[in-house]
């Protein structure tokens, strides 16, 4: 019995030792692969993405000739500055969401039409637009209002958050589009014979199907609105009474002098770590929702 033992474990240890050698073959050949397909990349954010977020935590924490210690970092306890973050965050929420209310049943029509000409003009439609200088179209919109409006009317929120749905619209269709474009006819024909109506199966069937897609264009028009400087300063016609985060960073960035540049870098520190969070919630509560109704064990 003893022998037998032993031979069946040193075979269960041969095949597990060819097995574990095959997978390191194919690891190290396929590490090499990525290796040098991350060469490019890994420079690039070396230099553009590492070196300019360390040159900004440098500024942040610098102590200035003159000034006490981290004074730059009073701007941080001023709620002048929590209340355009606040307003940038609102502002990007809602634009996110009135984006997806319109750019969710887009996408859907253009994604699942069998005409490939007409598939072709909703792309355009919606892509076309990022060809145009975003200042311009900020421009045309505005002139385009005041012509019907008073002016003085449109310093307000609501043209504000309509100016960011239009200008950051394709960046939610488009990953709807895609996973849209992909999805499995017999989803939707198994819905309809398990009984569910037209509005159910978009809610039950199609939205959870398309459930990452809608987070990321959330995520990314939130992160565009909020941050964004044309839109305050070229679309409303006061800017400064409706400033956004993206706008007051503009403000202190001034090269020239260290105290605005220490400044600009902290609240540039500040509106990382916030819109951070908000994009781990964003999904990160998803995420742990599903693990969870599927009974999974977290480390």
């Amino acid at each position: 019995m003893e022998k037998q033992l032993k031979s069946t474990s040193y075979k269960e240890i041969d095949k597990k030792t060819k097995k574990s050698s095959k997978f390191a073959k194919f690891f190290l050949g396929a590490n090499k692969l990525q290796l040098s397909l991350l060469i490019p990349y890994l420079v690039f954010s070396i230099l553009f993405i590492i070196l300019p977020l360390i040159l900004i935590f440098i500024y942040a924490f610098k102590p200035l000739e003159g000034q006490g210690h981290l004074a730059n970092w009073e701007i941080a306890g001023k709620s002048s500055t929590w209340m355009i973050i606040l307003r940038s965050i609102g502002t990007g929420i809602c634009a996110a969401f009135f984006a997806l209310i319109i750019g969710f049943p887009y996408a859907y029509i253009i994604a699942r039409s069998k005409s490939m000409i007409f598939r072709t003009l909703g792309l355009t439609l919606i892509l076309s637009p990022l060809a145009i200088f975003t200042i311009s179209k900020a421009l045309a919109v505005r002139g385009l209002f005041s012509a019907i409006f008073d002016e003085n009317e449109l310093n307000n929120n609501f043209f504000l958050i309509f100016g960011m749905v239009y200008l950051y619209i394709p960046f939610m269709v488009m990953p709807l589009y895609q996973v849209i474009k992909d999805m499995p006819n017999n989803i939707i024909e198994a819905s309809q014979d398990l009984g569910y109506s037209k509005t159910q199966t978009v809610f039950k069937v199609i939205l959870p199907y398309c459930m990452k897609a809608i987070l990321s264009g959330f995520g990314v028009v939130l992160m565009m609105s909020a941050t964004s400087i044309i839109l305050s300063d070229k679309l409303l016609p006061n800017g400064s009474q409706k400033q956004l985060i993206g706008n007051l960073i503009n403000q202190f960035a001034n090269t020239a002098n260290p105290y605005d540049l220490a400044n600009a870098s902290t609240l540039v520190i500040i509106t990382l770590a916030v819109l951070l969070t908000i994009y781990g919630i964003i999904y990160g509560i998803p995420y742990l929702i599903s693990k969870r109704k599927q009974g999974g064990i977290y480390e």
